[in-house]
């Protein structure tokens, strides 16, 4: 239920897909500029290793003769160079300042202030089908939404650390073969189904007037009394994204995910809202039309 209506909701409200698409470029754009100075001398460095020519051979045996099985040789041989680059103590040294300045702590924090912004939007347009703008809502709320992803930045790091670490058991347990993609992604998945579970109602709390940190204590309660109904729409909804990304990343080169990605930024803003509306029992709007959740799945 919470995953039809929430699909409707964004149909018919699709303009804030175009908003969340200007917000990832604005953003995009401050991660690369805080990434080159340590990307531009690990790429020259792998430029020279022949990594990028690596990975071009591993594919064009992978279409010729070679099939899976040289296509993974190809992989393997890449992989080893890699390792021969960052055995420098300079580059091994760039490549942590990055994981920590950038990846961990800049990407997480600038792409974590969408959310509260959002969830303000969608709880207007659901509770009484107000049309609030996304960049005024931004600017509004940006305190609240610097203490809402300074708060989350911990545990994504900690889901993300969890999901790494039994990927690369998987990678020494079952080695580098065909399997191995299918059960990564199924991990990731279902890492990522969790932690979106945690967290699903936690924006709206927020956005609806609670604190940062008692609107995750009330996200974790509604999670756990319904873990059942909240981890099996998520897990849906991941496996669509991923198949959904998978296709539009083969079927137009790559192109479509312009439009992908923040579409599915708001769908997963969308099942987070509808799902605290659905658990907490508030009626709210659906294209126009109220809709009244079950009371026996109010919490």
């Amino acid at each position: 239920m919470s995953f039809k209506n929430a699909f409707k909701n964004l149909i018919a409200h699709f303009g804030i897909v175009w908003a969340v698409l200007l917000y990832l470029i604005i953003c995009s754009a401050i991660i690369v500029g805080l990434s080159l100075p340590f990307i531009l001398p690990i790429a020259g460095a792998f430029e020279k290793a022949g990594v990028f020519d690596g990975i071009g051979k591993a594919f064009t045996v992978l279409m010729g003769d070679g099939g899976w099985n040289g296509f993974w040789d190809g992989l393997f041989d890449v992989y080893e160079k890699i390792v021969g680059v960052f055995a420098d103590g300079r580059m091994a040294s760039l490549a942590m300042m990055f994981v920590i300045l950038v990846v961990l702590i800049a990407f997480r924090f600038f792409f974590g202030l969408y959310e509260i912004p959002l969830a303000t939007v969608l709880d207007g347009r659901m509770s009484c089908n107000a049309n609030y703008g996304f960049g005024g809502k931004f600017i509004s709320m940006l305190g609240v939404s610097v203490r809402f992803s300074l708060a989350k930045m911990p545990i994504m790091i900690a889901t993300d650390a969890v999901t790494l670490g039994i990927v690369y058991g998987l990678t020494k347990l079952i080695g580098m073969n065909v399997i191995l993609p299918f059960a990564v992604i199924l991990v990731i998945i279902v890492m990522r189904a969790f932690r979106s579970s945690l967290t699903a109602c936690w924006a709206p709390c927020v956005a609806g007037g609670m604190g940062v940190i008692k609107g995750f204590a009330r996200s974790c309660e509604i999670c756990f009394k319904r873990f059942g109904s909240i981890y099996s729409t998520y897990i849906i909804m991941w496996l669509l994204i991923v198949a959904f990304g998978l296709f539009i990343t083969i079927f137009t080169l790559g192109v479509g995910l312009i439009v992908a990605f923040p579409f599915a930024m708001s769908i997963l803003g969308y099942i987070g809202i509808t799902v605290y509306y659905n658990k907490t029992g508030k009626r709210y709007y659906i294209d126009g039309a109220v809709f009244t959740p079950p009371m026996e799945n109010v919490i």
